[in-house]
């Protein structure tokens, strides 16, 4: 009776087979542990819809489940902007009153100075008769604040800010340079009809990057927005923009500052900085604080001599592997929840970035290995200290 054959193999072949097999994996296993490679979730998806209103701000929305309603509005309006007939400090006292008075008022808004922007948060009820009363009080202090005399003279009381030293030496004779807060000169002679026309020009729709997520549907969104943000009879200030300034690091005492790239349409930028914070937090834990600009970033770092000793060394893979952990985790939990959701979506929309840049951020961070970090560090940290 016919049988099949049956392969036969020799114990020793057989243990060689295994022995290739094992090295094998040890040398593309290594191969992928020495690259600080790993394994991605998938992108989160964002259902986001884009419009302008009839007032000309432009709107980013995407629906999220939540208790509150979350506007964020950005006005191109920073104290970069404090400049010809606007002493500088002039934004810092319009925050300042601004605040004040939501405070009073108990309206749900938070004004804060950037260099480019003056960043407005604002937590709306989803009950109907309360959110329209708080958009009717918000629209008057967003259009019509009283900036009281006395109240602007009490904001004037400077204090002295040990950053700004190192601040204006990074941007001398820039439009960042400032201070943010002014001089006793500077804000000696603002008036309060200099605050309101800065008001009246760069507090405008036509400036406004905004954003809104919450549990409604565009629809409403839609609504919210434009009776928020009507049509206004002054006229926008032209000025958007101003030039880069050159990257470079700076000290004072022990603090640093990196003036970097700008994240005005530049995606690969914003990743390559990202990774580049987190890698730093990997090598030594300390304070670090990401000021964000259109013209340029700025990265201040505590204890930053001896970080700068540590830095010029090769990257471990586990720290590779760590940093970019971490960068995904902060990219995720940033669109899970409906107020870090509007903090993203602003950013977006103010750095004219697409929708669908979280895609090629992931995508970034994954291609991401030891020359991204030595060529980033060899770019913005190990230039001549200034």
């Amino acid at each position: 009776m016919p049988t099949d054959h049956q392969p036969t193999f020799s114990r020793t072949s057989l243990n060689i087979l295994i022995l290739v097999c094992v090295i094998l994996i040890l040398i593309f296993g290594q191969a992928s542990k020495d690259d600080g490679q790993i394994e991605l979730p998938p992108v989160p998806k964002l259902d986001i819809s884009i419009w302008q209103t009839d007032s000309g701000a432009s709107v980013w929305f995407s629906p999220k489940l939540s208790e509150d309603i979350y506007v964020q509005l950005h006005y191109l309006a920073g104290f970069s902007f404090n400049q010809g007939d606007f002493a500088a400090g002039t934004s810092q006292l319009l925050v300042s009153l601004l605040n004040h008075q939501a405070r009073q008022m108990k309206l749900p808004a938070q004004f804060v100075l950037s260099p480019d922007f003056i960043e407005v948060s604002i937590k709306l009820s989803t009950d109907a008769l309360t959110m329209n009363e708080q958009i009717k009080h918000l629209t008057r202090l967003l259009y019509r604040p009283k900036l009281p005399a006395a109240q602007l003279n009490a904001a004037k009381n400077i204090l002295p800010n040990h950053l700004d030293e190192l601040w204006q030496q990074a941007y001398l004779d820039h439009a960042y340079e400032g201070p943010k807060h002014g001089t006793i000169k500077s804000i000696g002679g603002i008036h309060r009809a200099s605050v309101q026309k800065f008001q009246q020009g760069f507090l405008h729709p036509q400036r406004l990057f905004a954003s809104i997520t919450g549990n409604i549907n565009e629809k409403a969104a839609q609504i919210i927005m434009e009776s928020l943000l009507p049509k206004t009879m002054h006229t926008a200030n032209a000025l958007t923009h101003h030039p880069s300034q050159a990257t470079a690091t700076y000290q004072h005492s022990n603090v640093g500052l990196v003036v970097l790239p700008g994240g005005f349409e530049n995606p690969e930028t914003l990743t390559a900085q990202t990774m580049l914070i987190n890698v730093l937090k990997q090598i030594q834990p300390t304070q670090m604080q990401l000021i964000h600009g259109n013209s340029n970033n700025s990265l201040l770092i505590e204890q930053w001599p001896s970080l700068q000793s540590s830095i010029d060394t090769d990257l471990d893979s586990d720290i590779m592997r760590l940093a970019k952990r971490q960068s995904i985790k902060d990219a995720v939990e940033s669109t899970q929840t409906a107020l870090p959701l509007s903090e993203f979506l602003v950013r977006l929309n103010r750095y004219h970035l697409p929708s669908s840049f979280l895609h090629t951020h992931f995508d970034a961070i994954e291609r991401w290995h030891a020359k991204d970090w030595k060529d980033a560090k060899q770019q913005w940290l190990l230039k001549p200290q200034q």
